[in-house]
């Protein structure tokens, strides 16, 4: 089976890394961003089988660029990953179509395991 395409957008490029590295390490592919623009217009022309995606980032922000994705047709599911951490917040991203948030400062461990529940749930099976 091929390895499951994974979109990390994350402006702090030391979070992107540690975020990428242990993605990889359960078996990812991952195309890493640093704004939201351009995390818009990568995730048009593939279709990733998950996205790690930062709220606040330069260009546009991570609810932007998801309320574009949906507007455009496109259906990936996306775990929105934010030090933001207002109810409100959180409820308009799973509104909007999010199928997961967790909050920074996360735990590793904790959003690799929300990683593999959403890849395990399009077939993949993540290395330990």
């Amino acid at each position: 089976m091929s390895k499951p395409q994974v979109l990390v957008a994350e402006d702090d490029r030391v979070v992107s890394l540690l975020i990428a590295r242990s993605l990889e390490g359960v078996g990812a592919q991952i195309t890493t961003v640093y704004d939201g623009l351009e995390a818009f217009e990568v995730g048009l022309t593939t279709d990733f089988n998950l996205v790690l995606l930062d709220q606040v980032m330069p260009g546009l922000l991570g609810v932007e660029v998801l309320q574009r994705w949906i507007d455009d047709g496109k259906n990936m599911p996306v775990i929105m990953v934010s030090a933001l951490t207002a109810e409100e917040d959180i409820v308009r991203c799973l509104e909007l179509g999010a199928v997961d948030f967790i909050r920074k400062p996360f735990s590793v461990r904790e959003l690799l395991a929300r990683a593999k529940v959403h890849l395990r749930s399009q077939g993949f099976e993540p290395d330990s």
